[in-house]
C-alpha cells in the first residue's frame, strides 16, 4: 500500500493520488510499502519528525519544493511516472544515515545553542577519539549528506554521503583553533557550561547542559530512479539556500 505525506498547498494533488491509487495518509499503522512525499526537503523532514516510522518504509520524494536535495529523480517526473516506475521495480534504494538524540531523528543535523541569543556557549565536545573544549555561538553535528546544509555557513566541509562519519562544526568560534571535524565516532557528547537548547533539523526539541548524539541505527531508504549525482545536488542545494 502507498502512503502519502504532503505540503498543505498540494492537498488537491494528494487527494487525487489517494483516489487513483488507493493510497492513504501517512500513519504508523497498516501495511505500508512506500511513502510518497509531495513537497520539498522540508516536507520530508516534517514527515520524519511526526512519523519516525518513515524510516521503516521506502520513500519516494517527488521534489516539489524549493530545496529538493533528497528527490528520487534527478530531473522532474510526474506522479504517474513515479508510480509506474515503483510498480515495475525500476529503481534502486539509497540508504542515508541519521542522527539520534532522545526522540530526535535528524536526517541533516542537530544544533546546540545557548538559550540567550548573542551570548557565547562554553562547551566540551567528547568523542571516542578524545575531546575539544572551547567557546562559540553554537555547535553543529551533521550527517555526511547533511554537511552541505547548515554546516556550510561555518565553512565546514562537504562530505561524501557514503562516508560513515559524523561532522562537527562550530558557529562563529571565539578562537581560531576550532576547526570542523569529520569523525568516525559512533557518538558525540556535548557538555555546556550554560543552559542550552538542541535544535533537531530546524526544530527545537529540548533544553539542558549535556547532549548525547548518536548515529541512528535506522537509515532513510530513498528510492532513486536514475543516477544520484551527489555533486550536482550539492550545487543545487547551495544555490537554493
Amino acid at each position: 500500500m502507498f502512503a502519502v505525506y504532503y505540503r498543505p498547498d498540494l492537498r488537491p494533488l494528494a487527494e487525487e493520488f489517494k483516489n487513483r491509487y488507493g493510497a492513504v495518509d501517512l500513519t504508523c499503522r497498516g501495511e505500508i510499502s512506500h511513502v510518497f512525499i509531495l513537497g520539498g526537503d522540508g516536507t520530508l523532514l516534517e514527515a520524519l519528525r511526526r512519523f519516525p516510522c518513515v524510516l521503516d518504509f521506502l520513500v519516494v520524494h517527488l521534489g516539489m519544493g524549493k530545496v529538493n536535495f533528497y528527490r528520487s529523480a534527478e530531473f522532474t517526473i510526474s506522479l504517474e511516472e513515479a508510480v509506474e516506475r515503483v510498480r515495475r521495480g525500476a529503481y534502486r534504494v539509497l540508504e542515508l544515515s541519521t542522527l539520534v538524540h532522545d526522540d530526535c531523528r535528524a536526517l541533516n543535523e542537530v544544533s546546540i545553542y545557548r538559550r540567550e541569543p548573542g551570548r557565547l556557549l562554553s562547551f566540551r565536545v567528547k568523542t571516542d577519539e578524545g575531546e575539544v573544549v572551547g567557546r562559540a555561538d553554537g555547535v553543529i553535528i551533521s550527517t555526511p549528506h547533511g554537511s552541505s546544509g547548515y554546516v556550510v555557513s561555518t565553512f565546514g566541509p562537504v562530505v561524501d554521503y557514503r562516508a560513515d562519519a559524523m561532522v562537527v562544526s562550530f558557529i562563529a568560534p571565539y578562537t581560531l583553533f576550532l576547526r570542523p571535524l569529520v569523525l568516525m565516532s559512533n557518538q558525540v557528547v556535548v557538555e555546556t557550561g550554560e543552559d542550552a537548547i538542541l535544535v533537531c533539523d530546524g526544530r527545537e526539541t529540548r533544553q539542558g547542559r549535556s547532549f548525547l548524539v548518536r548515529k541512528g541505527e535506522k537509515r532513510l531508504k530513498l528510492a532513486v530512479f536514475d543516477e544520484f549525482q551527489f555533486l550536482r545536488r550539492v550545487m543545487g542545494r547551495l544555490q537554493s539556500l
